[in-house]
């Protein structure tokens, strides 16, 4: 809480829509593309929309600041093609780096890095997770799998996005989600 002439002003919490991965490789660009539709479908009070390739310092410094971050990157677990996951970076900590998992080893050290500095972290972090087919090859379309999987993925953000923005309620009733505090435009979401 910040103050300006003696009055308590509440600063408005900030989240992080960070879309990781290498535009120029097929599956392995979801996360900048569906960082680029939700840019143009989605506006909200304190919602900031990223792309990087960047990993460690970089991106600890792109994080830094906000108090919630929703990451969006390919993953190659050995899943189903197209499958979304909705993660915490916890879900990894004991996991070994391989080659299949290191934008989230990535994202977790840029986590430890940016508190080691002193920097304040998203204490919220979620990991959206779209399992690629083809995360290698270069190429600007999808796979078809992971193009389905479009979607799925933007109905988790948004969920996502609405739990977030929604504020303590001190009368004890039952409340529902809405979508008045996310606004939606109409896009098409392909190219």
């Amino acid at each position: 809480m910040g103050k300006i002439r003696d009055t308590e002003v509440k600063k408005s919490p900030r989240t992080l829509i960070l879309g990781i991965g290498n535009p120029i490789l097929r599956d392995d660009r979801v996360g900048h593309l569906l960082v680029q539709i939700l840019r143009s479908r989605f506006s909200g009070p304190g919602i900031e929309f990223q792309e990087t390739s960047k990993a460690g310092l970089n991106l600890a410094e792109l994080l830094a600041g906000f108090d919630s971050a929703i990451v969006i990157d390919a993953i190659q677990n050995g899943g189903i093609p197209g499958e979304v996951y909705c993660l915490k970076p916890r879900a990894f900590s004991s996991q070994k780096a391989n080659q299949s998992d290191q934008h989230r080893t990535g994202l977790l050290q840029a986590l430890e890095l940016g508190k080691s500095l002193g920097w304040p972290m998203p204490e919220d972090v979620t990991i959206v997770a779209i399992e690629a087919e083809d995360a290698t090859s270069f190429g600007e379309d999808l796979t078809p799998a992971v193009e389905k999987a479009i979607p799925v993925a933007l109905d988790k953000i948004l969920h996502l996005l609405e739990s977030r923005q929604e504020q303590p309620d001190e009368t004890p009733v039952k409340k529902t989600r809405t979508k008045q505090s996310v606004a939606m435009k109409s896009v098409d979401f392909r190219r």
